[in-house]
């Protein structure tokens, strides 16, 4: 039998040299909007929080209104296409804001868009502007606003 020499000793191979850990950056995304959604978020971002802050807390309110504008940015494109664009974000509006879950109580809310109708006055917004802004002609909106006359059942009967 032959004997083995061992073999001369090899340095041990050094260990791996720390990593520098990764850290998330916080680099913000920046998205850039279609100029329309930007035109519609100005003129509709003032009101959409003011009637959401009749119904909800501020935080919520602000809560509410970016996830209704999140949810029109990820439809936009196809959204441009409806007519009735502007009543379609009211509705999500009106939605995110669970105002028919929680009605004022002063505002009779027997009428859906009568019930915003007297809000949005309430908030001193003129039919006109009402009707822009819930995508309803202002026709309508003036109807639902205007006092009307008491049912025929409430009227005293003629004396003979």
């Amino acid at each position: 039998m032959t004997l083995r020499t061992p073999s001369p000793t090899c340095p041990k191979t050094p260990p791996p040299a720390p990593r520098p850990r990764r850290t998330l950056s916080a680099t913000p995304i920046t998205v850039r909007l279609p100029i329309s959604l930007d035109a519609f978020h100005l003129l509709h971002h003032t009101t959409y929080t003011l009637y959401a802050r009749a119904h909800l807390t501020p935080a919520a309110a602000t809560a509410a209104v970016d996830a209704t504008f999140g949810a029109l940015a990820a439809d936009w494109t196809y959204l441009l296409g409806k007519r009735a664009l502007t009543a379609h974000a009211w509705a999500e509006l009106v939605r995110n804001a669970e105002s028919r879950h929680r009605p004022l109580p002063h505002v009779p809310a027997d009428d859906t868009l009568g019930y915003d109708a007297h809000i949005l006055t309430e908030l001193g917004y003129s039919p006109s502007d009402i009707a822009e802004v819930t995508g309803h002609p202002a026709s309508t909106i003036r109807y639902l606003l205007a006092p009307h006359p008491l049912p025929v059942t409430n009227l005293l009967s003629s004396p003979h």
